[in-house]
Parts: structure tokens; sequence; C-alpha cells
């Protein structure tokens, strides 16, 4: 799934980041320690050379440039070389601090699309993600398919076994949903027990059979827990100019056809 990959992508920047910032400190203060030194060892000679009467009596060295012009001279060119190279350090480190921050910011901004019980795409995130899918499908003539997904019973289930266990299922109906289709598609936690499928470029053909893997894996897994869990699904093809909202009624309204009839035999007249 896309926000798995995305996740772990960032987790990934983020530690090469924090690494790298790590090893930019060290050199910081080691170039910090290089500074101090060489700044003391210039002062002592410095002051070593100036102050011996010697130096200012000696006529062995013929410079054009006094001798001690020339000693200041070479101290402040290491001394500027130190500093442009503590600079440059200081300037990178800031530089990926910076990053760091724009990344956890991201990282923090995709942890906030995340159903917390379910790990797949809040609601929030809905209509962006529908708009650009629609934009994608229709800029490239490709089909575009939605799919929802409504837990029959599962009331009942939270009702008679409580909130954990009703919590699992719909963990585990997401992992299902996750299984059944490709990374390039998205999962959407849209209610209490309801999810929205976005199957990028696939035809109804397509979409039938993604719903058919899932109702085969849901009744596979509810074989194993016996807790009545099943699914109604229903399924819309996006037409060009429609919108966002218009597809997700339509899909909406396809959902409530399939369960309709189902409520209607269960209810006594």
């Amino acid at each position: 799934m896309k926000h798995t990959k995305n996740e772990e992508r960032l987790r990934s920047w983020h530690g090469r980041l924090q690494a790298e910032l790590l090893r930019l400190e060290s050199r910081t203060r080691l170039s910090g320690w290089v500074s101090g030194l060489a700044a003391a060892f210039l002062l002592a000679g410095a002051a070593s050379l100036l102050l011996h009467p010697q130096f200012w009596r000696q006529d062995a060295l013929r410079f054009q440039v006094p001798p001690s012009v020339l000693f200041v001279t070479l101290s402040l060119v290491v001394l500027a070389v130190l500093y442009f190279v503590r600079r440059e350090l200081e300037i990178r480190k800031l530089t990926l601090v910076a990053l760091d921050a724009r990344m956890t910011a991201e990282s923090e901004r995709s942890a906030g699309m995340i159903d917390a019980v379910t790990h797949v795409f809040n609601r929030r995130f809905l209509h962006g993600l529908v708009q650009g899918e629609i934009a994608r499908a229709e800029r490239n003539r490709r089909p575009l398919t939605l799919a929802m997904c409504d837990l029959d019973h599962f009331k009942e289930v939270n009702d008679r076994y409580g909130h954990l266990v009703g919590d699992e299922v719909l963990a585990e109906t997401a992992n299902i949903l996750k299984s059944c289709v490709r990374g390039s598609d998205y999962v959407v936690r849209y209610g209490g027990d309801e999810f929205l499928l976005v199957l990028s470029e696939t035809d109804e053909a397509g979409g039938r059979a993604v719903l058919a893997r899932v109702r085969e894996k849901i009744a596979e897994w509810d074989r194993r827990r016996e807790l009545g869990i099943s699914l109604s699904l229903g399924l819309y093809v996006h037409q060009p100019g429609q919108s966002a909202e218009k597809d997700i009624a339509e899909v909406d309204a396809q959902l409530y056809a399939e369960k309709h009839p189902a409520r209607e035999v269960a209810e006594p007249h």
C-alpha cells in the first residue's frame, strides 16, 4: 500500500538525517577543538617570537615584508581557513536540521491521515485522494473504479464480544482489503465499519475480481473465528466529468442497493 511505502521512506530518510546530524555535530566539535588549539599555538608562537630580544636585533633575514607581519598574516590565514571550515559545517548542519524538521512535519501529516485502529487512510484524506485520482484517470484516459465495503452484523459482534474484538475485526478487514489490492490502489476507512477502495486503472470487470477476492478471504477468515462476519459491497466506475462527491455518492448508493434486499428478507412483514 502507498501509505506503508511512504511511512517506510520517511523513516529511512529520518534515520539517515539523524545519523548525518550526529556526524556533523562530531565534526563541528572537532573543528572547534582544532580551531582553539591552532589559535593557542599561534598566539604562543607569536608571543615567543615577538618578545624575544634577538627577533628585533638579528639581521640574517632579508624579507621585503617584516617577519612579524608575515607571521601574523600566516596566523590570520590559518584562523580564517579554520573559521570558514567551521562555518561550512554549521551551514550544512542548519540545512540538515531544516530538512529534518520538514521531514518530521511530513511524517506527522502522513500520520494524521492514517486511522489508528485499521492503519489505512482515514476519511479526512478521502476527498483530495479521489479528486487526484479522477484527474489522473481523465488525463490518461484510463478507468477508475470505486468500491464501498460494509461489515454485516458488526453491531452484534460489538455487543456480544466487546469493542476489543470489534477493533480486531476492523483491523483484520482492513488487512484483507489491503491484501486484495495493488500498491497503486488505496484503502480508506470511510465510516465506523465502512471502507472505500479506490482502484486506479481498473474497469468494472477488474473491480468485480477484486471484490470476489475480498469476499473469499473474509469468508475464510470468519470460518476460523466463527463471528458471523460478512461484507456487503458496492461498485461504481467513474464517468468522465463527474466530481469526487458524485462518485462517492454513487458507490455508496450501490452499496445500499446490495444491503437493502438482504434487510428486506430478514425483516418480518
